[in-house]
């Protein structure tokens, strides 16, 4: 593992910290380096506009073509049901979808027997349609239960403040800004969310971009990398690196 502080932000990379649950723990511990006592922890919890994403016709179409190949996770049938019910409207407009159950069955069947150029460009793009709203994560409400009470218990602010080095994406709808402090709140949120992370530490009562470090974890073509905005780069030398040599030990070179 190699922590480079030549360029800013400064890069910690290496995938010596493993991948998924084995390295929850310590990736804890690394942000909870850079907290101060007077500071707060807080992860980003990104909400995206899904109706303005710009890759949204071609990810209807992908929607389509997952479902019709039969490879699309529907565990309460929801998604089957609404193409069930744009299958009926198409083929049997006439017909009552709640008397007409064993007709879409038999459609839905059909459509996934009938190869794909064959279908109905229209049908197939409602069907793509209608999968692409009911399939993905775009909002902290398409989450489980669990990830919705645990982000909005210790939510701090909701903003649209986008700290990292690209440009604000066009189909972004909001940041949430949750607070966790204590090493287990980390790892319960890398266990719901994601376990890569983006947050930033921040004096207690201060605005998120008024932060003392700015942490976004991500995957590169070379591995995993920690980038680190630093505020105070001096105090990052002096007192974080020392922590973390400290923590990592010879796996930090």
């Amino acid at each position: 593992m190699k922590l480079m502080t030549d360029s800013h932000p400064f890069r910690l990379e290496g995938d010596e910290l493993g991948y998924g649950p084995a390295a929850y723990e310590t990736m804890a511990k690394v942000i909870l380096a850079f907290r101060e006592p007077d500071t707060d922890v807080l992860f980003q919890y990104t909400n995206w506009d899904r109706d303005k994403d710009p890759h949204k016709e071609s990810l209807m179409m992908d929607a389509a073509e997952t479902f019709h190949a039969g490879a699309m996770l529907d565990p309460d049938h929801a998604i089957s049901t609404a193409v069930k019910e744009i299958l009926l409207r198409h083929y049997a407009p006439e017909r009552d979808p709640q008397a007409s159950q064993a007709v879409m069955d038999q459609l839905l069947a059909y459509f996934k027997e009938v190869p794909l150029d064959e279908l109905n460009e229209e049908l197939l793009r409602k069907i793509g349609a209608a999968v692409y709203e009911g399939y993905g994560t775009y909002t902290l409400e398409d989450e489980a239960e669990a990830a919705q009470a645990f982000v909005n218990g210790r939510l701090v602010d909701a903003n649209t403040v986008w700290l990292l080095p690209n440009d604000r994406p066009v189909y972004l709808k909001n940041v949430l800004w949750y607070r966790v402090n204590a090493e287990e709140d980390i790892v319960r949120a890398f266990e719901l969310t994601d376990w890569w992370f983006t947050c930033a530490v921040v004096d207690r009562n201060k605005p998120v971009e008024e932060y003392r470090y700015f942490l976004n974890y991500t995957e590169e073509s070379a591995g995993a990398v920690l980038y680190v905005t630093a505020a105070d780069r001096q105090h990052f030398k002096a007192v974080v690196v020392p922590r973390l040599k400290e923590l990592l030990g010879e796996e930090l070179g």
